[in-house]
């Protein structure tokens, strides 16, 4: 099973990452992919990430104007098929930082693009996160929204070492500073916070991802989430995928909630 198939993905759509623990490396892993099966991409952000390598994009576009966007893609699109915008190049820390959600709709609108992939929130390169009342960044018209976690961060100390705004999960959770992040606590969490993306009338597909289950320790904590998440997330997830996003990703599992 490949990474389209895993998220359901039909011709064309518009998909959302949040959360933590690999959201660009499945943002440029799923575009690789969709290209491959020939299609046409644009990634960027509605938050900030770091500047991608030549290797996860060809092209990047500068630009805060949306008829501008617009223009460079079309120019490029005969040569690349996958394109990353960014409003700025903020050198300092070498990130690129993100569009308007009414951009990104301007940009969909054009229909220059089969699939717009954006990764709508930031982590500070932790496993896990826990979202402030006003995250994530996730435009309305979204397809398909991904909250992903990394697998690693179970059994490891709830502090800012693993855990982005430890205090926050702390709060949803119960789980005290310090104690050891439980499988029932991260699903919990991801219950809690996709729960609070407001939605418009057309409903998007929900998934979990729990990457890095690259053992069988990882596979293990990722089946004990996703049996929460079958349990409790009806309503909320519409599946929950196990998987490992490296240079080829690996879906473990994929799980139908119902």
């Amino acid at each position: 099973m490949n990474l389209q198939e895993a998220l359901s993905l039909h011709d064309k759509g518009v998909v959302s990452l949040v959360g933590a623990g690999g959201k660009s490396s499945l943002m440029y892993s799923l575009a690789r992919e969709l290209v491959a099966a020939g299609k046409s991409v644009l990634t960027t952000t509605t938050t900030k990430i770091f500047m991608p390598s030549s290797a996860e994009s060809a092209v990047t576009i500068l630009s805060k104007i949306p008829e501008e966007i617009v223009e460079k893609a079309e120019s490029l699109l005969g040569e690349y098929s996958h394109l990353t915008v960014g409003s700025e190049h903020l050198q300092i820390h070498d990130k690129l930082n993100g569009l308007e959600p009414s951009v990104i709709e301007h940009i969909l609108h054009a229909d220059l693009f089969d699939f717009i992939i954006i990764e709508a929130d930031g982590a500070d390169r932790k496993p896990l996160k826990a979202c402030a009342p006003h995250e994530p960044v996730v435009p309305l018209f979204s397809d398909c929204i991904v909250a992903l976690v990394g697998l690693d961060v179970v059994a490891k100390p709830l502090t800012e070492e693993w855990v982005f705004r430890p205090t926050i999960f702390s709060r949803i959770t119960g789980l005290k500073l310090m104690q050891s992040v439980t499988e029932s606590a991260i699903a919990s969490l991801m219950l809690h916070d996709m729960s609070s993306i407001t939605e418009t009338g057309r409903r998007s597909t929900k998934i979990a991802f729990l990457n890095k289950a690259d053992n069988l320790k990882a596979l293990e904590a990722g089946e004990r989430i996703a049996a929460f998440l079958q349990k409790r997330g009806r309503g909320i997830f519409h599946r929950v995928v196990i998987g490992e996003l490296r240079a080829e990703p690996v879906i473990q599992q994929c799980r139908i909630v119902q």
